[in-house]
């Protein structure tokens, strides 16, 4: 099975088990399964725009069992565009850790 038809595989399992649990109305989850509410708990994939500036957990894919990096953090600015990976391409994911300003547009400091 290659690489693309493995992903689609897992994505499809993946979604089939979720629905399976609404259907079967299994309404508890670990707590940490369960998504937050806010920017916190969204995801954002490549090509996505930066609305909120800050810090962004970064998780790569390993599906394949590529370990070519770590969850690690990194920052962005508003306006910009979350950026592919160079090992997993599409398939890295971005979570807002900690939203900040960039000091060009923090109120208290001259321009």
């Amino acid at each position: 099975m290659n690489q693309t038809s493995r992903r689609e595989f897992f994505k499809t399992v993946r979604v089939a088990a979720i629905a399976g649990c609404l259907i079967e109305g299994m309404s508890t989850m670990h707590a940490q399964e369960r998504r937050e509410s806010g920017n916190n708990s969204r995801e954002f994939a490549p090509g996505d725009k930066v609305t909120t500036s800050g810090i962004y957990n970064v998780t790569h894919d390993k599906v394949d069992g590529d370990d070519h990096a770590q969850p690690h953090q990194v920052t962005f600015l508003a306006g910009t565009v979350f950026p592919r990976c160079k090992g997993c391409g599409e398939w890295v994911r971005f979570r807002l850790y900690q939203a900040a300003e960039h000091v060009e547009v923090a109120p208290h400091f001259a321009p």
